[in-house]
């Protein structure tokens, strides 16, 4: 697999920030005995899967808590994970512009440096988990002509005037053990989600397809993800919806969950194996 951790310093940022790339590659289980233009496929543009990651996290969080990089290689998908530093993903006012460096300049930066990538919509995902899952909403509704699909893991749309609880609680339990959880400022803009999906259908906008995706014992995010699954269904998104019984806000629901999202959601498809391959792999008692 190819996997690489880009370090440049982003204008929008203000400071030099860390991005893991997974780019499609050779892999052992499905390529070998293919020719090298039959691997690396150099007149194909790849999709891209824009993957942010939750609260306290980083760029590295999937690579190691979850199996994305054989999903990127396994299905022919780029997969982009930029840096938050628990930012919301969102522009402060008299600060660093997160949601402007995710939006416009990566874009920018990736789409000039790996030509290989397609830049169109069909072709690009976004996604993230629980803070993640939030700045995946937001561009989702906000950049609908940059994405195709949106994966939203452990979040959904907090119902207005309503008290749920959620990430709220779990903050301020987290603070009284000892965790410094930051709070965002209040000059930063908080887009009304709700108001966008709805003006998006009036509008006629082509709304990127919604995974929405929640563990049911997940006490932080369930009642978000069973409002945006109520108010996404009734504006007319039609979103594809999973969740299971017994997970909480974890990587091992996470990790589900995309297996799946290769798989069974995103328009992406799985190598096919060369009779050599698959033939190397057989039990002995088979071959």
């Amino acid at each position: 697999m190819a996997v690489m951790r880009l370090n440049f310093i982003s204008k929008e940022l203000g400071m030099a920030t860390n991005v893991t790339a997974i780019l499609p590659s050779f892999d052992q289980g499905f390529d070998v005995g293919k020719t090298l233009d039959e691997v690396y496929r150099p007149k194909e543009k790849y999709p891209v899967l824009w993957l942010l990651h939750g609260g306290s996290g980083d760029d590295a969080d999937y690579l190691n808590w979850t199996n994305i990089a054989r999903y990127a290689v396994e299905y022919n998908c780029a997969v982009i994970c930029p840096c938050d530093y628990n930012a919301a993903y969102s522009d402060y006012p008299r600060g660093a512009k997160y949601y402007k460096y995710i939006t416009e300049e990566l874009r920018d930066f990736i789409f000039s440096r790996f030509p290989a990538l397609s830049d169109r919509r069909e072709d690009n995902f976004i996604g993230g988990l629980s803070m993640g899952s939030g700045g995946a909403m937001k561009i989702a509704m906000e950049r609908c002509e940059d994405y195709s699909y949106a994966l939203i893991m452990s979040g959904g749309i907090s119902p207005k005037g309503r008290l749920t609880g959620g990430h709220a609680a779990f903050r301020e339990k987290i603070i009284a053990a000892g965790w410094p959880m930051p709070k965002q400022p209040f000059d930063v803009t908080r887009p009304d989600i709700e108001a966008l999906a709805a003006e998006n259908i009036e509008k006629g906008r082509n709304v990127p397809k919604f995974i929405l995706a929640c563990g049911e014992s997940d006490s932080i995010a369930y009642a978000a993800h069973c409002y945006a699954k109520e108010l996404l269904g009734e504006l007319g998104y039609d979103p594809i919806v999973f969740s299971l019984p017994g997970y909480n806000h974890e990587w091992d629901f996470w990790e589900i969950v995309l297996a799946r999202v290769f798989r069974d959601w995103l328009p992406t498809r799985q190598k096919i194996k060369t009779d050599v391959t698959a033939d190397a792999w057989k039990p002995a008692d088979q071959k």
